[in-house]
């Protein structure tokens, strides 16, 4: 089983994450320049022009939140009870398309060094806070505080720990982001659990700008 993305976090790494979790063998294949391109010109294993790509038993899968919830029905990620499977969808939504996503647009992909610098105060004193506070009522709501559905992995928490290693613990926008993190003590302890539990991961990641 192979992974195709481009080397940065972005919206392969919940995929990563949810692979090196439940022990499957696969490999992390970057592209970037020439591969890229040679890649996407396969429109059998790149149908639509984008990654990533699940490669599995000789088909290729992509758009990665269907990779993601696909995965997660194979390795048990994702809730067979109705209701549960709902609040990931929803959760894992939420952190993908508005958080992550908002952020790069407003400030990742801005040029202009006054507009991004404006735009980064405007994202810290209501775009983080805001979603920081949707989790930690997420968090105060479910069965359990360990996790943000139900009381074991799902692919919502592969979801939040890569918003984690990508927006919220970046080495360039923690000082600005952590802070304020403290005032979401939930929120501050479900991430100190979870990453924990890929610490050798985290710590062998190379560092990439989104």
């Amino acid at each position: 089983m192979k992974l195709y993305y481009f080397d940065v976090y972005g919206k392969g790494e919940s995929i990563r994450l949810l692979l090196t979790h439940s022990k499957a063998e696969w490999e992390d294949v970057r592209l970037g320049g020439p591969s890229w391109q040679e890649f996407k010109a396969e429109q059998d294993k790149c149908k639509y022009g984008q990654l990533p790509i699940l490669e599995k038993d000789g088909k290729h899968y992509p758009q990665s939140l269907a990779i993601l919830r696909y995965l997660g029905g194979v390795h048990g990620y994702y809730p067979e009870d109705l209701e549960l499977r709902f609040q990931a969808d929803e959760i894992t939504d939420l952190i993908v398309d508005d958080f992550f996503v908002t952020i790069v647009k407003k400030y990742i992909f801005v040029k202009d060094e006054e507009e991004k610098k404006q735009s980064w105060t405007t994202l810290l004193e209501e775009h983080h806070p805001k979603h920081f506070g949707f989790l930690e009522n997420q968090l105060k709501g479910n069965s359990s505080q360990e996790f943000l559905v139900g009381d074991s992995y799902t692919i919502a928490d592969f979801a939040a720990i890569a918003a984690y290693i990508s927006q919220i613990n970046h080495p360039d926008r923690r000082d600005d982001v952590l802070p304020i993190l403290e005032k979401f003590p939930l929120l501050k302890a479900y991430f100190e659990a979870r990453t924990a539990d890929f610490q050798e991961y985290i710590e062998n990641l190379p560092k990439c700008s989104v």
